[in-house]
């Protein structure tokens, strides 16, 4: 079983903090987005037909602000995959949405075309907080969001939270995580802010106009969102993600464990396992720019600015690199059982890692300490 993603690249405004390609689109240009995504996928399906066959258990929208477009164009979005790809019965299927750009109907129009998981960008029910991170909704809007996707009767209702903003304190961060429970959500991801170069908040970082909190202060921040969530009955299943037994992201898990993906829209990523051409994985990306998607599919061409045929080495260091990141760790014997012994370097920086106690070996799988999961990317950027 594989995933499919759709980047949905419009938004009403884009957040200071983020990176992610979207833009501010007018209603002709979003009722134009999903012919778009449909020729994509016939072209898709032109140079590879066999990947017509390959069966998908979980699809993920995300953006941007997929609620944007509305739910109108989402479920005829959903059924157009559904039309060109076996779509398991049930699968998983998620809509990213921010609060104040989808109402109570619109979560019912969304639950009745087949979406089933919603993830709401809350980021903080802190007015101060939002306003810092250039958010437009109000802690009035999270509340009737949250309101309606349960009325909606969507399967699971998740919340996203980020710490370490501008301004922000240890007991402003607890709040909002003694808040977030009380919801009851059935997944939660907090992140740590990070000031990706060129967005907003970057650059006023680097101007002296905002701070972050200190390294020592996030980290603690790290340590009370594990503590507050694990006390209320989450799983803490990977380094930025907690959910309730059962509720874990199916999607997000795919990318984690390598499993095939299907990157939809501008910027979108994908990973592909065509045998005769790729046995290791085909990993494709799209270009971070809507008219360049647009001029590729016009062209009668796959939408992607690049590919990439992936080698054993690839693969490897991929599984240990993503799978790590999860408290499960990954198993080698399962590894090499679909990409073969392992290359001797990646061999030998396991063995080192776990012989420095960096990694633990238990049985047959191996994983990163909790101890460390706040700094994974030094550890895991040795097996780089």
């Amino acid at each position: 079983m594989r995933g499919i993603y759709v980047h949905v690249p419009f938004c009403v405004r884009k957040c200071g903090y983020c990176d992610f390609y979207s833009v501010a689109a007018g209603e002709e240009e979003r009722d134009r987005y999903p012919a778009l995504v449909e020729r994509e996928m016939d072209l898709l399906l032109r140079k590879f037909p066999g990947e017509a066959g390959v069966p998908a258990d979980t699809v993920y929208f995300g953006g941007g602000t997929p609620t944007v477009l509305g739910p109108g164009r989402l479920n005829r979005l959903l059924a157009a995959i559904r039309s060109r790809f076996p779509v398991a019965e049930d699968a998983e299927i998620t809509t990213e949405a921010n609060p104040g750009t989808v109402t109570g109907d619109d979560f019912a129009r969304l639950r009745e075309g087949g979406f089933n998981r919603v993830s709401l960008g809350v980021q903080s029910f802190r007015p101060g907080t939002l306003a810092a991170l250039g958010r437009i909704h109000s802690v009035e809007d999270v509340r009737a969001a949250y309101r309606d996707a349960r009325r909606a009767k969507f399967r699971s209702v998740g919340i996203d939270l980020i710490f370490g903003n501008p301004g922000q304190d240890e007991a402003e961060w607890q709040e909002d995580l003694d808040l977030a429970v009380t919801f009851l959500p059935d997944h939660v991801s907090a992140y740590a802010l990070t000031p990706e170069p060129g967005t907003p908040i970057q650059a006023a970082i680097a101007g002296g106009e905002i701070a972050l909190p200190d390294d020592d202060a996030v980290a603690r921040m790290y340590t009370a969102a594990r503590d507050t969530l694990r006390a209320a009955g989450y799983g803490h299943y990977e380094i930025s993600n907690f959910a309730r037994p059962g509720m874990e992201c199916r999607h997000n898990m795919k990318y984690w464990r390598r499993d095939g993906y299907l990157g939809l829209g501008p910027s979108a990523h994908g990973l592909l396992f065509p045998a005769e051409s790729a046995p290791f994985g085909l990993r494709t990306a799209n270009p971070p720019s809507l008219p360049d998607y647009a001029r590729a599919l016009r062209e009668g061409r796959p939408a992607w600015s690049s590919t990439r045929a992936c080698g054993r080495e690839d693969a490897w260091k991929e599984s240990l690199l993503f799978g790590l990141r999860m408290s499960e760790g990954v198993s080698p014997p399962s590894i090499e059982k679909r990409n073969g012994p392992p290359p001797d370097e990646a061999r030998k920086a396991v063995e080192h890692l776990i012989g420095s106690g960096l990694l633990l070996r238990e049985g047959d799988r191996i994983r990163l300490p909790e101890q460390h999961w706040f700094v994974s990317n030094e550890v895991l950027q040795r097996l780089a």
